[in-house]
């Protein structure tokens, strides 16, 4: 009896779910498109290894360059990793990053094509006050003012609504096992074993990625 009700109650939930999806696409009148920073609109590698060499001229950057973990210092040895959250903990580390190539020109063209663009991105967890407003800072230098009420900050990203993710993080979980949008993958060397339903490697490939999974999602794009 109670497994005849467990996978009935399975069944409904993911029945309601795809009901949810249906009825936000129906709603939505344009795509939105949630995307992450660090080390997808921007090189968060490039800083990192930057201040570490200056502490540090013997460091191996090959550590970080050819990383196989997301989390930067779980790929560093137990002894680099206090310079490792002392990097990370610097004001102004966050603002310091420099913009992927193509980047900025992808973020500008999707509001061109009239598509709803955010940038949802967490803060670290040893680096809240300083990093977020890092982040503010950046998003004016780099995008403009009016860039500025885009930006999401937000630890759990499976409680944000959206059509696309576009993120480096090899697997996002959270309060939502199954989130509304879909991830697509941004190519890094620590998440090249995953195998994901896209996958974006270049931001010059935006929109031959993206395209075709807004139409399968209803959008007329």
């Amino acid at each position: 009896m109670f497994p005849a009700l467990i996978r009935g109650a399975a069944r409904f939930s993911e029945r309601l779910r795809g009901d949810l999806r249906k009825k936000m696409q129906h709603q939505a009148p344009k795509p939105l498109i949630l995307i992450d920073m660090d080390n997808t609109i921007v090189s968060f590698d490039d800083a990192f290894v930057k201040r570490w060499k200056e502490l540090d001229p013997h460091a191996d950057e090959a550590l970080i360059r050819k990383r196989q973990h997301f989390e930067l210092e779980e790929n560093l040895p137990p002894e680099a990793r206090a310079i490792a959250e002392k990097i990370m903990g610097e004001p102004g580390f966050y603002a310091s990053f420099r913009p992927l190539e193509g980047a900025i020109v992808a973020l500008r063209a999707m509001i061109d094509r009239s598509w709803e663009v955010r940038l949802c991105s967490a803060p670290h967890p040893l680096q809240w006050e300083d990093c977020v407003r890092d982040k503010y800072s950046w998003v004016r230098e780099h995008l403009g003012s009016d860039w500025l009420h885009r930006i999401m900050i937000v630890r759990d990203k499976t409680c944000v609504r959206g059509s696309v993710l576009i993120d480096d993080k090899p697997s996002i979980s959270g309060f939502y096992p199954d989130p509304e949008w879909l991830h697509v993958v941004f190519d890094q060397p620590y998440n090249r074993d995953v195998e994901a339903r896209a996958r974006l490697s270049h931001w010059s490939q935006w929109e031959e990625v993206l395209t075709p999974i807004l139409k399968a999602q209803g959008f007329s794009v």
